[in-house]
C-alpha cells in the first residue's frame, strides 16, 4: 500500500482478492497490515534473490531479440502504482510482456493473486509504455518453472478498482473472506472477530 500518495498499489489488489476487509482496516480505520514471520521470510529470500540472481533468470531470453529491464515502476494517471520485478520488451512488435520472480515451487495452480499482480502490470504496461501485452510469466525459481498467464482479460484490473475505491470512499466494511483458512494467519483477525 502506497497510502501517503493515494495511489492503490499492487498490493492494494491483492489484498482485497485475499480478503476485501484489509482494505477496509488498511484505509478506514488506519491500522497498518503487519506481516507474520513465514511473509517476511519469504520477502527477505525474495529481496535476496532479486538483487543477486535476477539476469541468470532470464537467461534463456538472450537468444532472442527481447530487451529486459528490471525492477521498474509503473504509475498510472488513474492512480494505481506497482513495481515491476523484469518486463521484456519485443520492440519489432512494440509487445512486451511482465515477468515475476517468485522464490517459491511451482503451486498446483497459480494463485489468483499472483494472477491479479501481472494483471495490473500488463495493465499498466499497456497503459504507462504504450506496449501491447497479452500474456506474463512468472518464474518459480525453487521448481524452476516458468509459467506463461494469459492476461487478455485485464477488464478485471478496473473492477477491482471499482470495490477498493467504494470501500474506502464509503467506509463500510465488507464481508470477510469465504475462505476461513485465510484468518487463522492475519494479522487482523482479533479485530474482526472481536
Amino acid at each position: 500500500m502506497i497510502e501517503s500518495s493515494g495511489l492503490l498499489s499492487a498490493s492494494d489488489f491483492m489484498n482485497y482478492d485475499y480478503c476485501p476487509r484489509i482494505i477496509y482496516f488498511t484505509y478506514t480505520l488506519k491500522r497498518p497490515q503487519t506481516k507474520g514471520a513465514k511473509q517476511e521470510k519469504g520477502l527477505e529470500k525474495d529481496r535476496e534473490f532479486k538483487k543477486t540472481e535476477r539476469t541468470k533468470i532470464i537467461k534463456k531470453y538472450e537468444k532472442s531479440k527481447l530487451t529486459k529491464i528490471y525492477n521498474v515502476t509503473l504509475q498510472s494517471n488513474l492512480g494505481i502504482i506497482t513495481k515491476a520485478d523484469c518486463i521484456a520488451i519485443d520492440f519489432s512488435n512494440k509487445s512486451a510482456f511482465p515477468v515475476q520472480l517468485k522464490y517459491s515451487y511451482r503451486p498446483p495452480k497459480v494463485y489468483r493473486t499472483q494472477k491479479i499482480q501481472l494483471l495490473l502490470e500488463g495493465f499498466l504496461i499497456e497503459e504507462v509504455l504504450h506496449y501491447r501485452v497479452d500474456c506474463g510469466y512468472i518464474k518459480y525459481l525453487k521448481s524452476n518453472e516458468l509459467v506463461r498467464i494469459n492476461l487478455e482479460d485485464k477488464h478485471i484490473i478496473f473492477e477491482l478498482m471499482s470495490k477498493i475505491k467504494s470501500i474506502i470512499q464509503n467506509e463500510i466494511i465488507p464481508e470477510p473472506t469465504e475462505f476461513k483458512n485465510r484468518c487463522i494467519d492475519c494479522c487482523y483477525r482479533r479485530i474482526c472477530y472481536g
